[in-house]
């Protein structure tokens, strides 16, 4: 028995939906697991305590790793949430994707330079503390740049989707103040923020993919 067209159809788009759903949760997905692999600094300011950190070699490297890759995967996200839009005559704002794009880009810098640089300090005899003391003004302003540009991206994609009626009622005010928390936890100079940050990417990503699955 062979479906008719419209059921073809209608199976195409169910796929094609799935996986525009699969894309944008797994931003929030996968940064989560970096940063849960990430040991907890609990006081940036100490370097002896992120020398205690890098000490566990393996969850070190493989968290930051991860989280990059997890902010490189952020901008297909962003450009799934565009196109399912664009099948209905709908944009985001024209400098969503770029902010997010470039956003990416440093945090996914500023995370290899700290899963790296530390260890290489490391492997070389001396103390990571070396690594922390020389690089606070590069790394940490790599990410408040990052942080900054990000937020904006992921700014201009909620207002956005608020003013074309894909989100509605409360996720409107859920994806809006999880912005806000994400652009603010980073200021908490300890690794218990890093939970804020995850947290924040569901709060923005899921209603938007829950958006996406109703409509």
């Amino acid at each position: 028995m062979t479906l008719s067209r419209s059921s073809q159809k209608s199976i195409k788009n169910m796929n094609s939906k799935s996986l525009q759903i699969i894309s944008i949760l797994a931003f929030p997905i996968v940064i989560t697991v970096g940063i849960v692999l990430i040991p907890i600094v609990p006081d940036y300011a100490d370097h002896h305590l992120a020398e205690q950190a890098v000490g566990q070699t393996m969850r070190w490297f493989s968290g930051h790793i991860i989280s990059a890759i997890a902010f490189a995967m952020s901008i297909l996200s962003v450009a799934s949430i565009g196109k399912h839009l664009q099948h209905s005559s709908r944009t985001l704002p024209v400098l969503t994707l770029p902010f997010i794009a470039i956003g990416a880009g440093l945090y996914a810098a500023g995370l290899g330079a700290d899963a790296i640089g530390p260890l290489a300090v490391q492997s070389s005899g001396h103390s990571p503390v070396i690594f922390f003391d020389g690089s606070t003004l590069w790394v940490t302003g790599t990410f408040v740049v990052g942080t900054i540009v990000f937020g904006l991206g992921l700014l201009n994609m909620v207002v956005g989707s608020i003013r074309v009626g894909l989100l509605r009622g409360a996720s409107r005010y859920i994806s809006f103040v999880s912005v806000l928390v994400f652009m603010v936890a980073p200021m908490i100079l300890s690794g218990w923020a890093l939970y804020g940050v995850a947290i924040a990417t569901f709060g923005v990503f899921v209603p938007l993919a829950l958006a996406i699955k109703r409509g």
